[in-house]
């Protein structure tokens, strides 16, 4: 009957410290809540030696309570946590008995208590993010870190290896997440914790030292104050002094990065001045009281800290300064206000006790402070324009792996988009996944905080329709590259088996040959021939009578073609005929002017085969001609001009005119163009800076002869220094 009694006793104090912060209706709502998770922890059919009692849920509520200064909703919420685990609770019951806004937070608490945290070491930053995405309400992550605070109270319940995981989570995640909210008492709590289970033999060791050295320094400490507090009871200022010592955290980080012994630690003394009485000039009175400090002891001018004037993001306001006190000996000095010392324990959660259920519409600010101290990457101040990041990463979501790594990817994204942000190659090889252990298909979608493993095959390769699956950029981008490598890969293997067929044969492989098997075949493209060979979709068998027989028609029109040896073919764009020559002259050829380079007539040029717009006229000077060259040479085709052409035909070409800034010299160079020269000008775009003007005239012009007429008269417009051809546009 101990046991009972004993539980009993901390249900009566746990409800009277309730009633003591939130009245007799605050303790009959955590009353009720306590008979809940007593009804259902009976209920369950589970190992009596291992199932938690409903201490563990008065503990985790207490911490809430006592050291996150929450309100009863939170409170309430954090008892919830002992049977979040029960597979016969859900939401829906939760809201049923205890409203809306709980039931919500439960939801919440639940997702969070289930992530997989192996890997916080690696990915700190990316869980605090998750942790804000998967929770509306930040008091979630608050209760979280209660729960974990009772955990390393706890920590002897565990075994060994989970020890360390605890220890190396609160160390990774929650003592950056406390830092961040302001909770310094938590968070020094944890970064003992951690210590003492990831390095047990420095934790001892300074331990022991500071056991031993314990009564000189209270000693010291005492006689440090003295002199202040009569100082400052002559002032007429109403103070509590503090004597205090670093955390052994404290000490043995101080150790590490300045790599010094132990008593080489200047500054293991500290003091805390809060004052008192409420005033209205908080400022004023820190201040006041640290000219007293350093009027009594000399200050390091570098160790002064004003955090009284610009608070940290987390809320922090103190002032800190470090002085020599007697012996010679370094002791730092704080001095802050009762509420900045409230603050400086519980960070901006220090305000919700008083505000939590309550119409007020400060809440919501506080939400969003808090959410915002979370988001701070450094000690940066927070600016006015700062505003809750939540909104930023709403398009965002969080996925681990099995190996408890977490990737960032869009809302929306899918399995295989999962599986590209893995690395390329499992992406390439994707056909399918487990989701928190289920199997699913690639174009499932994944939700924040899902564990996902891809399923590979060493046969499976990037398919076109791929691309209406994925949602982010680098799978889209991936899927791109390796159907167009795979495309073209194919097409060289297809272009060398027709080749050797053709020498077979005995028939000529050239562009007339390849144009009349696109047509027979009623194909885009070579490219498309070439695949189709390659996959074995065409019987190449069939091919040789076909390509070996003539029309009469086409008989005539080759042997008239070769008689005559013209050089040229003819095509009707926009009304205009231009003249080009391709292979020894292929009639009825699809090509387009490049719109890259806008080749002339009269330009070097060459044609670059496409996948579906033909042949493009390339210049030889185009910007983009090295690359062509060199990745796809066995698309490049010769070409050259005729040596007559239309006298109607039109070609867009612009060029690049620059000078001196004078009035007027625009309009010269118009009218030598428009009016003079009678050239349409379509498009003109000038820009002047330190009395230089640079203009890029887009015009409709016959041939290069007549690009380079209009080129010399422009140039002799008094003030142009420069005029040359330009693959900008106006």
């Amino acid at each position: 009957m101990k046991p009972v009694n004993h539980i009993a006793q901390r249900k009566a104090a746990f409800l009277d410290e309730v009633q003591l912060v939130f009245g007799v209706q605050g303790r009959k709502s955590c009353h009720k809540t306590i008979e809940f998770i007593e009804s259902r922890l009976e209920a369950e059919i589970v190992d009596k030696t291992t199932r938690g009692d409903i201490g563990q849920a008065l503990d985790i509520a207490g911490i809430v309570l006592t050291n996150l200064g929450l309100g009863l909703t939170s409170v309430m919420t954090a008892m919830l946590f002992q049977v979040v685990d029960s597979e016969d609770i859900d939401v829906d019951q939760i809201t049923d008995q205890f409203g809306e806004e709980i039931g919500r937070m439960f939801r919440g608490i639940s997702k969070i208590h289930h992530l997989n945290t192996s890997k916080t070491r690696i990915h700190a930053d990316k869980f605090i993010e998750l942790l804000l995405t998967i929770s509306d309400d930040i008091r979630v992550i608050l209760i979280k870190t209660a729960e974990r605070l009772y955990r390393v109270r706890n920590y002897q319940l565990l075994k060994k290896q989970d020890q360390v995981q605890l220890a190396h989570e609160v160390s990774d995640l929650y003592v950056p997440l406390t830092h961040r909210l302001g909770l310094y008492l938590v968070k020094t709590e944890f970064e003992e914790y951690s210590m003492m289970l990831l390095h047990p033999v420095a934790h001892r060791e300074i331990e022991q030292k500071l056991k031993e050295s314990k009564k000189d320094r209270e000693t010291y400490i005492a006689q440090f104050i003295d002199p202040i507090q009569k100082r400052l009871d002559e002032s007429g200022f109403r103070c509590t002094i503090k004597g205090r010592f670093k955390s052994i955290h404290s000490i043995w980080k101080k150790m590490q990065n300045q790599g010094v012994a132990f008593d080489e630690v200047y500054d293991l003394f500290a003091i805390r001045i809060i004052l008192t009485k409420p005033s209205e000039h908080e400022k004023a009175d820190c201040w006041q009281v640290y000219s007293i400090v350093t009027d009594q002891y000399p200050p390091n001018p570098n160790r002064l800290r004003d955090w009284i004037s610009t608070p940290k993001p987390n809320g922090y306001e103190s002032l800190h300064t470090t002085v020599i006190g007697p012996e010679g000996r370094w002791v730092e000095v704080q001095i802050r206000t009762k509420r900045m010392d409230r603050i400086a324990e519980m960070g901006h959660a220090a305000h919700w006790r008083y505000k939590e259920n309550r119409s007020d519409s400060s809440d919501e600010d506080i939400l969003k402070v808090l959410r915002m101290a979370l988001e701070q990457q450094d000690d940066a101040v927070l600016s006015g324009n700062n505003r809750a990041k939540h909104e930023l990463y709403s398009d965002q979501i969080y996925v681990f792996t099995p190996q408890g790594d977490l990737l960032k990817l869009r809302k929306g994204a899918t399995v295989l988009d999962f599986a590209f942000g893995v690395h390329t190659d499992v992406g390439y090889h994707c056909t399918g996944a487990k989701i928190n252990g289920q199997i699913v298909p690639i174009r499932q979608q994944i939700v924040n905080g899902d564990m996902v493993e891809i399923l590979t095959s060493p046969n499976q390769r990037p398919k076109t329709d791929w691309l209406n699956i994925v949602v982010t950029s680098k799978a889209r981008s991936r899927i791109k590259r390796m159907l167009r490598e795979s495309q073209y890969a194919d097409a060289d293997e297809g272009k060398e088996i027709l080749r050797r067929k053709l020498e077979q044969w005995k028939v000529r492989y050239n562009v007339t040959t390849i144009h009349k098997l696109v047509n027979r075949f009623h194909l885009k493209s070579s490219l498309d021939l070439y695949q189709q060979i390659a996959d074995n979709k065409l019987d190449l068998s069939s091919l040789r009578t076909y390509l070996k027989q003539k029309d009469p028609a086409e008989y005539l029109k080759e042997k008239s073609f070769v008689s005559r040896s013209i050089e040229g073919f003819s095509k009707t764009i926009k009304g205009q005929e231009d003249y080009l020559v391709i292979d020894e002259a292929v009639q009825q050829v699809d090509y387009k002017l490049a719109k890259c380079c806008n080749p002339i007539f009269g330009d070097e040029v060459f044609g670059f085969v496409t996948v579906k717009d033909g042949v493009k006229i390339h210049r030889t000077s185009c910007p983009n001609a090295p690359q062509m060259f060199q990745r796809y040479p066995y698309r490049i085709v010769k070409v050259s001009w005729t040596s007559t052409h239309s006298d109607t035909a039109e070609y867009t070409v612009n060029i690049r005119v620059s000078g001196l800034d004078d009035i007027g010299i625009v309009n010269q160079i118009s009218k030598v163009i428009s009016s003079d020269l009678k050239v349409m000008m379509r498009a003109m775009h000038i820009s002047s800076r330190d009395g230089m003007f640079v203009g890029i005239l887009t015009l409709v012009v016959s041939d290069r002869s007549h690009l380079e007429t209009i080129m010399a008269r422009v140039k002799k417009v008094k003030g142009v220094l420069t005029v040359k051809r330009s693959e900008e546009t106006a």
